[in-house]
Order: structure tokens, then C-alpha cells, then sequence
């Protein structure tokens, strides 16, 4: 079934053209062309109408998009996928460690395919449009929204939502603290990041939970969303994550020992605040 929202004109609406009244509720410019030449449509009081057409106050404005095209180069594959929550809008799943989340080079079976079986099985012709990533080898909580539009609004609100990570790190540290330091790519073949003064603007807020032998657990709260930008902030400190392939002591088969465990955002429809949170992971060894 293809996405289909209602929209109440009020009397500061009086007189506006239907395609600024659009732009008023988020509906991008490139929505509203593929609404016109997609196979969607645009209705006032239930009757077709052009983005020229002039509302009143108490109109009833209802826009059906048409269906997304699915990517024929995605394979549909049969996994498991453990859904904590899900909605004719938004699906949230808590992605386990060693699945990428969309198949590359290396990697040729990610999460998508998972999701492409699952909107099969339930009858939804969309793209996947994940909101935040996680690295293949870190597990834990994703929002996937289930229509283009919903991911336009979503990314409006990227800032919005609160990201927290459990991270189990080398060494003992004592003290909560912030890392504001900008993060780097080197060139553009390589995988690693590294902190440079000519890299994008990082902060990364680090809680401390509890200590071991010569081990600390840390919440991690990101207010930026750089790739690798934990595991980059805390090598570059002197703290590698456990068993990081890349920044810390793991080897190649090993999976970083971190994971999203909190999301905390503002539905995108209905405006209620939605949390989300998981326990720390067998994975840690710390249970």
C-alpha cells in the first residue's frame, strides 16, 4: 500500500497555493514533482487538484505517493530480524554484530536484504531508507523508515535524536568527559579515520559505567554521526575499543565490542516522543 497522509489547512492557510501549503509540511520540491509524474496524486476535499490550486481555510489536503522502485541489484534473502517496534511509518530493529547493514564488495548479503524479504512478505513496494548505520561489526539499534518522505523528515530531525553506545574499552578509565575533535578520512580509498585539524567536526560525549580487571565500560553519546567516530575518538585518546579490528588489539574474524543501545526520537507523523533501549550484549562477556 502506498504512503498517504492527510493534512488540516487552518485559517492561516486561506488563499495559499496548494504547492506552499506542501512546502509548509515538509514535502520536499523533488517529492512533489515525482508526485506529479510518478503516479501519485495531490487531492483537495477528495477531488484532484495542481499545486496552482488556491485552498481555503478547513480544506482537507490528502497526498498518496506513488510506490518506490525497488533496486533490482538488491537480492531478497530469508534472516532473522529482531524488530522491537514497527508502524505503517518506521520499523526499529537491533542489528546483531557481523551483518553489514546494506551488502558490499566484501560483503555480499547485508541487513537490506533481510528488510527487502520482509516488505515482500508483508506487501510493502518501498525502498529501505535506513536513518542512522552501524558498522558491520558493531551491533545493536537501527530505524529503518519505510517511505522516502518519512526518510526526508527524518534526516530533518537527524540532530533530533539521541544515540547512546555501550563500549568496552582497554584500560581503566576514571573520569567522564567530552572528546570535541574533528575526524578525518586520508584519502579517499582509505577505511581508517584519524583525528586531523582538516577533518569535519566530532564530539562524542563519554560516560563512565563500571570497571574491571583492565577493562572499562563506557556510554558513549554521540552529537555528531562521523564514520567510526567512537572508535576513532577513543584510539585517538589512548582507549581502543575491545577487540577493534582496526583501531584496537582484534584481528579480522573479531567484532568490536560496541553497540547502540538507546535511541530517542520524535516520531515524524505523530510528533510522540519514541525511546528505545537494550541490554548489554552476551558478546561483552561481562553479564
Amino acid at each position: 500500500m502506498p504512503l498517504k497522509l492527510s493534512y488540516q489547512a487552518t485559517a492561516i492557510d486561506n488563499n495559499k497555493t496548494l504547492g506552499n501549503f506542501l512546502k509548509d509540511q515538509n514535502l520536499s520540491k523533488k517529492a512533489v514533482i515525482a508526485l506529479k509524474h510518478r503516479g501519485g496524486k495531490i487531492c483537495v476535499n477528495e477531488t484532484k487538484r495542481t499545486t496552482r490550486h488556491l485552498i481555503s481555510a478547513a480544506d482537507v489536503v490528502t497526498v498518496t505517493f506513488a510506490d518506490e522502485s525497488v533496486s533490482n541489484t538488491l537480492l531478497p534473502v530469508k534472516m532473522e530480524i529482531e524488530i522491537l517496534y514497527e508502524d505503517d511509518f518506521l520499523l526499529v530493529v537491533d542489528k546483531k554484530a557481523g551483518l553489514p547493514v546494506i551488502p558490499t564488495g566484501s560483503h555480499d548479503i547485508g541487513l537490506a536484504n533481510g528488510l527487502l524479504t520482509y516488505y515482500q512478505n508483508t506487501g510493502l513496494k518501498s525502498t529501505i531508507h535506513f536513518i542512522n548505520r552501524l558498522d558491520k561489526d558493531t551491533s545493536g539499534l537501527l530505524i529503518i523508515a519505510k517511505y522516502r518522505h518519512i526518510h526526508h523528515l527524518m534526516t530533518a530531525e537527524q540532530g533530533l535524536i539521541t544515540r547512546k553506545y555501550y563500549a568496552l574499552v582497554s584500560g581503566i578509565l576514571k573520569d567522564s568527559f567530552r572528546i570535541d575533535q574533528p575526524i578525518y578520512r586520508p584519502s579517499p580509498t582509505s577505511v581508517i579515520r584519524v583525528v586531523h585539524p582538516k577533518g569535519q567536526k566530532a564530539i562524542t560525549n563519554i560516560k563512565v559505567l563500571q570497571h574491571f580487571a583492565d577493562k572499562t565500560l563506557l556510554s558513549c553519546t554521540l552529537e555528531t554521526g562521523r564514520t567510526h567516530q567512537i572508535r576513532v575518538h577513543l584510539n585517538h585518546i589512548g582507549y581502543p575499543i575491545s577487540q577493534d579490528p582496526l583501531y584496537g588489539n582484534g584481528t579480522p574474524t573479531d567484532h568490536q565490542l560496541l553497540h547502540s543501545y538507546f535511541l530517542e526520537f520524535k516520531h515524524p507523523i505523530s510528533g510522540e516522543n519514541l525511546t528505545f533501549s537494550t541490554m548489554i550484549p552476551e558478546r561483552f562477556g561481562i553479564g
